[in-house]
Formats: structure tokens, sequence, C-alpha cells
């Protein structure tokens, strides 16, 4: 059965032939804009516990040296929340332009499995800030020095936070193939790789042997 949850508003525009127009958002409108809501509570909510600890978090650029790098590290945030904004867009029903298949866009499974997509990734992204503690930064930080993480999620993948947001942008690609979201989803997954690879030759430079061997323990996603 499919449930839909409507928030409807219509007019007719009897004279110039029109039929109503109606806005409605469906159950898996509203399990996207739940997981979106509980990425953001637990990004910033982490962020500004540390903040008040005396922890730097944002080191976003202090890194980078090369146009690319740079590059790399500004657009993050930007182009989260322009992402942001057009998932919402989006599950509010407002008319993006459509791409792909009839059959993609309008097959239920596809869509429940971006959702199951964006839940999973959350729960890493969870655990992986649990496994942070204070560790955690958004950016390379070079002027600080802390210990290799091995541990909880760092067990299962060297990259959990990437993980996290590459099944999110791929989860909500699935429920909404639209121009957009398939554009931002690859552009954000071809950025996070290029940013892992820069993250690892960081912490190989800084741990060395035991960053080599950590390799070999953990992959890169999972």
């Amino acid at each position: 059965m499919h449930f839909l949850i409507c928030f409807r508003q219509a007019r007719s525009l009897d004279s110039a032939g029109i039929k109503g127009i109606h806005y409605r958002m469906e159950t898996i409108d509203i399990l996207v804009l739940a997981n979106l809501v509980t990425f953001y509570a637990m990004f910033l909510g982490r962020t500004v516990l540390l903040y008040k600890r005396g922890v730097k978090v944002w080191v976003i650029g202090t890194s980078a040296k090369k146009p690319l790098e740079i590059i790399l590290e500004n657009i993050l945030f930007p182009v989260l929340i322009i992402w942001s904004v057009f998932v919402i867009l989006t599950a509010l029903h407002i008319k993006l332009p459509g791409i792909l298949s009839r059959y993609l866009i309008g097959n239920e499974r596809t869509k429940y499995v971006g959702i199951v997509l964006c839940f999973a990734g959350l729960v890493i992204f969870l655990f992986a800030l649990i496994s942070f503690g204070k560790a955690w930064r958004i950016g390379i930080d070079e002027k600080n020095s802390h210990e290799l993480i091995t541990s909880g999620m760092f067990k299962y993948s060297r990259n959990p936070i990437f993980l996290f947001m590459d099944l999110f942008f791929t989860g909500i690609m699935l429920v909404y193939p639209n121009i957009p979201c398939i554009a931002m989803a690859v552009g954000a997954i071809i950025g996070i790789h290029l940013q892992i690879k820069r993250e690892e030759k960081f912490l190989e430079g800084k741990f060395g042997e035991q960053y080599r061997e950590y390799k070999k323990q953990a992959r890169r996603y999972l």
C-alpha cells in the first residue's frame, strides 16, 4: 500500500482550463528530511560541543597549498549547503528537472534502497564521531598532534566519515534522481575520493610505518 502524507494546496484556473495544482509529501520525503535533520544535528552538535571545550574543529583550508587542494577544501561546505537546499526543495515537491528513465524514477524499491543507504550512513557517522572523540576535525589539522585512531569504526574503515558521505549522497540520488542531485552526488563522490588521497598522504607522512600497517588492516572505505 502506498502511504501518503499530503500537504495539498490547490488552485483552479477555470477560465484558462488549467487543472488544480497539488503539492504533496510522501512518506519517503519525510524520511529524507528526517535523515537530513539528524545529520545536521549530529554534525553541528558535536562541532559546537568540542568548540566549547576549547577544541578547534574547523581547520578547513589551513593545510591546502596547491590550487586544487584549496578548491577541494573550501568548496565542501558551500556545496553541502546548496545540495541540502535542493534536497529540501525536492522533498517539498517543488518541481526540478527530471532525468533517467521512468522505470528508475517510478521504482519505489529504488527509493527505499536510497533511504536504507542514508540511515546506514548516519549510523556509521554516529559511531565514527564517537570513535573520533576530541580528535574530530573538519579538514586536515597539521598544527595539532594526536594519536592515530584505529579503534571503533576505524577498525573497519579508514575513512568512516567519508564513507557516510558517499552513502548519503548516493542514497539521496536514488530517492530523487533529478539533475541537481545526480550532478552533486557524482561531483561530491569524486571530490571526496581526492580529499581522501590527500589525507592518506598526510597521515602516512605523519605516522609513517604505523599508518602503513594500519592500511593493511582496514580498507579505505569498507
